[in-house]
């Protein structure tokens, strides 16, 4: 029988209550209507308030709005376009986001069986979770999910589609819990997943691979909901940065929710929301809840008591709103607080609920402070159920019951009371048992914060702390799917306590253990802050230095961590450390290393200072070198370098054994690459000679090598604007540094950074440019992991310009991607002068294509060049004026607009000289050199002939030296500033044969031109017709089309020519036959 709490204090001044219990005389119904109310087998429950589960009130409106969105994304991949939406759901706490979240997934499942919803819930204790919690959490539900009969389809298409091996290894080692999802996946291993070294670049690189291949398996959209996202840690919103800012992600509804009162204009996640508005634009949705309306409340109420009418409930309607405003939880723990009073109480005469008190009272009943309330609800349990909630309110994470066994022994409570406790806080509604994972957490953060503010700060709570800490180690040790979790929430708590409670280097380790994770997972900010804490624990232990091999390996990860956040003054203090008490030069040199990268890094760089000071510590490891070699030190550094190779080729190096020992090598790359920042060439000259001869003295072959020989690549490839003769050298020294990359292949930073400077500088001097530009894409993901975003994407670049100078086909299915991709990469990570290189290439492109009233300006759907240049300064103005300017004079010269060129000219005078992207470079000087030579002919302007002549004889010498890439060029060139018949007939030739079809185009039209002006109309309708179909061919358009208007007759040209890009010709025999001639 329920038991019946009398407070007659409370009720001695109403009418209608009779002594003993609750209860009204009323009127009574029939018999049968009391059987039927009295019958029921929740006799024990009846007392007790339960609030309805299966109904959403005051929230159509926005449920409609996220229906809405769903089905968008639904219709937009009907017509197999990249579609996703996401939602940031903001209110304060209590208010039913959560809730709102859940009923859109239970309407839309009651429609749809297979809709896929995953979650996951950031902690206000976020500072003691591992980084990425709430992803981490998510993925789980996911595979919870996705692991079901129901989805074996689904799941066989996603193992399929996993295949990559650098996004298993990344997700396996960042997030465990996703090993099922792969092919290679093996349950007898699956406590074991890779753990390899992860960076935050390849975090994110595998992310995105990972989520966009669950989310086209899917039949529906992915509903992915993160909650409190208010909470969530750095690493959390970076990775979120680049995932929803990616515009290729698909078939996913992000809803990320967030408590707005905790979120100013200057809060990290406000930050994150508007860089992805402005990423996304109309696909970035804002809603805001508020607290419910009267109306609303009084529904509610009124369903809970079990009412007819919500007028039943009026006066308490009123209250409750009073006090709560409307927000659903907190009326839920007022409703709660009046039956604990019994103000509000279940009449067991009438089996109903009922009140019958005044509106004056029912205020004097209720808190204004929610968490008294739910103190108050606490506080009346028994004593170890008040224990339970304490224990896990020190834990961000929801808690398995063997935690709890854990926890709670520690506090002596048996082992065997645990499943009971947990049942009680669950009837209570403290807790609530999540049965897909069998995990349980609070029923809102609000009971945590109550339950964690039971115990006022002080130390009973740290010695809490302790207990809780030392129970968490344990498991952690015992339990490898603890481990990750355990150790983070432990060594907050111990940093936060009483030094006197913990041994201070037992601290310090745990913070190093970490501190290692962190890196693991790529959150260097966290693992700084261990790193920091383990310092700081080591000093006040007495043990600094005296436990030498602990210490110096703190300081060389402190180092490196301070340096990777930009924290370049406290690297130089901890350095000076071990400078001070390090025992030999082996254990200094890393802080000798970052001794010399603090000079020459941050906002007061100084690269001279930091070539000095390296080149002081080069002499103490027993290298010498001037910091200003004269002529006869280079000289003699040639001699003895010829010498020591013995005829051999450079390329010798990559047979010596590797080591993996840095040694003096590693400071000499270091400055040589600051020489070459300062302008030194020519101690970065030495230094790669040096180098070299150190490396076959020794007879190894050191990782730092491969830098080294790369960097003197790009001196000399810098260097042949004077010297162009000096190419075969730099192509020696090439060869060399992609085969000593190959034998560190392991690190594919390296080996890729090393691609695509030969790739982007060097080879495509001699070779094809298109031979160049699969090994550049092919380089982009891997320098995007190792963290070298400037490569990653300048790679694109050369890209784009590689396939303008080859004449690959503009329509062709992988250019407007490819492009996209990079574009894409260049907004996320906040590159816009390289964002500003992909528009304006796809801006030129599609003026190629679709006619557009001035087809030489770049201004259309991709990028308007005044608008966006007219934002930029300094070298960003000047570097994206010279690449838009180069567009537009080819432009110029395919639609034959003279202003144009003038004007082009005008601009890109100084730039008529080689740089490091040889693509680039050659487009530039082509366009230069051909509109030059035209409008200094028809202008009689003597310093435009001059100007294309310097171009001209830039391509002339790589023709002699046997470049296949610029011999097409100079002959089309020589042909403009020698117009003949013969000289155009040879530069088409050539055009063909290495299958330049825009080109072969472009001479051919010229070669009409000149056969007009003699009068020999037949002949100069010929190459005119083979213009129309090259440049049909290469897919422009719109300068076709333009054609037919300067040319009527072309309207009944048929092909009796095959261009270089419509008979399929793959061979460069004819050129190579001619530079063997040469």
């Amino acid at each position: 029988r329920a038991e019946v709490v009398v407070d007659d204090s409370r009720r001695l001044g109403d009418e209608g209550f009779i002594s003993g219990c609750w209860g009204t005389l009323a009127e009574q119904l029939d018999e049968a209507y009391y059987d039927d109310r009295s019958d029921a087998d929740d006799d024990l429950e009846k007392g007790r308030i339960k609030f309805p589960q299966d109904k959403l009130y005051g929230r159509d409106t926005e449920l409609e709005l996220l229906r809405g969105l769903y089905n968008d994304i639904i219709q937009e991949r009907s017509s197999s376009s990249a579609a996703a939406q996401v939602v940031f759901l903001g209110g304060y706490s209590g208010v039913g986001k959560s809730a709102m979240v859940a009923d859109l997934v239970r309407q839309l499942s009651e429609d749809d069986k297979s809709v896929v919803c995953t979650w996951g819930k950031y902690s206000k204790l976020q500072s003691a979770a591992a980084p990425f919690s709430a992803t981490s959490d998510a993925l789980g539900h996911l595979v919870l999910e996705l692991t079901k009969d129901k989805h074996a389809h689904h799941l066989e298409s996603i193992r399929e589609k996993l295949c990559n091996d650098e996004t298993r290894m990344a997700m396996t080692s960042t997030f465990p819990s996703v090993a099922p999802l792969f092919k290679t996946f093996d349950p007898a291993n699956s406590s074991d997943p890779a753990t390899v070294a992860t960076s935050m670049n390849e975090v994110k690189e595998a992310f995105t691979d990972f989520i966009n291949c669950i989310c086209k398996c899917l039949e529906c959209p992915l509903i992915w909901f993160l909650d409190d996202l208010q909470w969530s840690d750095e690493t959390s919103l970076d990775l979120l940065k680049d995932v929803l800012s990616n515009i290729d992600l698909d078939n996913m509804l992000f809803i990320g929710a967030y408590r707005c009162n905790e979120v100013n204009d200057e809060h990290p996640f406000h930050q994150l929301m508007d860089q992805i508005d402005k990423a996304r634009t109309t696909n970035a949705t804002r809603i805001e809840l508020f607290g419910l309306s009267p109306d609303d409340i009084g529904e509610f109420i009124s369903d809970t008591l079990s009412k007819d009418d919500p007028s039943e409930v009026t006066t308490l309607t009123e209250v409750v709103f009073k006090k709560t405003l409307g927000n659903i939880f907190f009326v839920q723990q007022a409703l709660e607080e009046l039956v604990r009073k019994n103000a509000v109480f279940y009449d067991m005469m009438m089996f109903s609920w009922d009140y019958n008190v005044s509106k004056v009272q029912l205020e004097d009943y209720l808190s204004d402070d929610v968490i008294d309330v739910i103190k108050s609800k606490i506080t009346g349990l028994p004593t170890e159920v008040r224990m339970l909630a304490v224990l896990m309110s020190f834990i961000p994470n929801n808690a398995t019951m063997s935690t709890m066994r854990s926890l709670l022994k520690g506090e002596g409570v048996s082992e065997t009371k645990v499943e009971k406790l947990v049942s009680v806080a669950i009837k209570n509604g403290i807790i609530l048992h999540l049965s897909e994972t069998d995990k349980y957490a609070f029923a809102h953060d609000k009971i945590r914060e109550a339950s964690f503010d039971i115990i006022p700060k002080g130390k009973p709570r740290d010695e809490l702390l302790v207990r809780i800490s030392n129970a968490l180690v344990d498991l952690a040790k015992a339990d490898k799917a603890y481990s990750d979790w355990a150790f983070f929430v432990a060594t907050d708590h111990l940093n936060s306590v009483l030094p006197e409670l913990v041994p201070r280097m037992e601290l310090a380790r745990l913070n190093f253990r970490v501190a290692k994770i962190n890196l693991a997972k790529g959150a260097t900010l966290g693992a700084n802050v261990n790193l920091n804490d383990c310092l700081t624990c080591l000093n006040h232990s007495g043990e600094k230095w005296k436990d030498y091999d602990f210490t110096l390996n703190l300081f060389n990860e402190l180092i490196a961590s301070e340096f990777t956040v930009g924290k370049f003054e406290l690297a130089y203090v901890h350095l000076q450390d071990v400078l001070e008490n390090a025992n030999s030069l082996d254990d200094k040199f890393t802080a000798y290393s970052y001794k010399i990268k603090t000079f020459a890094e941050g906002e007061n760089r100084d690269y001279n200072k930091g070539v000095v000071v390296g080149l002081q510590i080069c002499k103490m490891y027993g290298t010498i070198l001037p910091n200003s070699p004269k002529r006869t030190d280079l000289i003699k550094a040639s001699v003895k370098l010829e010498t020591e190779l013995r005829n051999r080729p450079l390329t010798v190096l990559s047979k010596l054994p590797r080591t993996e020992v840095s040694t003096v090598f590693g400071l000499l790359k270091d400055v040589q690459h600051y020489a070459v920042l300062e302008g030194n060439n020519d101690l970065a000259t030495l230094i790669a000679k040096k180098a070299i001869r150190l490396s076959l003295q020794k007879n190894f072959l050191s990782k730092d090598m491969v830098p080294i020989l790369a960097m003197h690549v790009n001196v000399l490839v810098k260097g042949l604007a004077k010297d162009i003769s000096k190419a075969k050298l730099a192509y020696a020294y090439a060869n060399a540094a992609e085969k000593t990359s190959e034998v560190f292949r392991e690190d594919k930073g390296l080996y890729y950074q090393v691609q695509m400077e030969l790739h982007g500088g060097i080879y495509p001097l001699l070779r094809p440019h298109r031979e160049s530009m699969d090994p550049i894409i092919n380089s982009h993901r891997p320098l995007l992991n190792a963290g070298n975003i400037d490569y990653a994407i300048g790679g694109g670049i050369c890209y784009a310009q590689m396939w303008l100078c080859a004449g690959l086909p503009l329509n062709s299915p992988l250019l407007k991607p490819k492009l996209l991709l990079y574009e894409e990469a260049a907004i996320r990570l906040q590159r816009p002068t390289f964002q500003i290189s992909f528009s304006s290439v796809r801006q030129l492109v599609l003026n190629l294509q679709k006619s557009p009233a001035n087809p030489t300006e770049l201004k259309g759907d991709a990028f308007d060049e005044e608008s966006v240049l007219g934002t930029l300064e300094g070298n960003s103005l000047r570097t994206s004026r010279r690449d838009t300017s180069t567009l537009r004079l080819f432009l110029a010269l395919i639609f034959w607009d003279e202003e144009c060129m003038i004007n082009m000219l005008e601009i890109l005078s100084d730039f008529a000289e080689p740089d490091v992207s040889t693509s680039r470079t050659h487009f530039r000087l082509f366009v230069i050199g051909l509109a030059g030579f035209e409008m200094g002919r028809k202008n009689k302007d003597k310093s435009l002939i001059e100007l294309a002549s310097t171009c001209l004889d830039y391509f002339k010498t790589l023709t002699k030296l046997g470049s296949l890439s610029a011999t097409p060029i100079y002959h089309l060139m020589k042909a403009v500033s020698r117009p003949s018949k013969s000289n155009y007939d040879e530069a088409i030739s050539f055009c063909h044969e290495t299958r330049l079809v825009h080109f072969e185009a472009m001479a051919c039209e010229r070669c009409g031109m000149l056969l007009k002006q003699e009068k020999r109309v037949d002949a100069a309708n010929e190459y005119i017709i083979k213009a129309y179909w090259g440049y049909t061919d290469w897919g422009a358009t719109s300068k076709a089309n333009s054609m037919i208007e300067t040319y009527p007759f072309l309207k009944e040209a048929t092909r009796c020519y095959q261009t270089a890009q419509s008979d399929g010709s793959s061979t460069n025999m004819r050129v190579a036959n001619y530079i063997g001639k040469k």
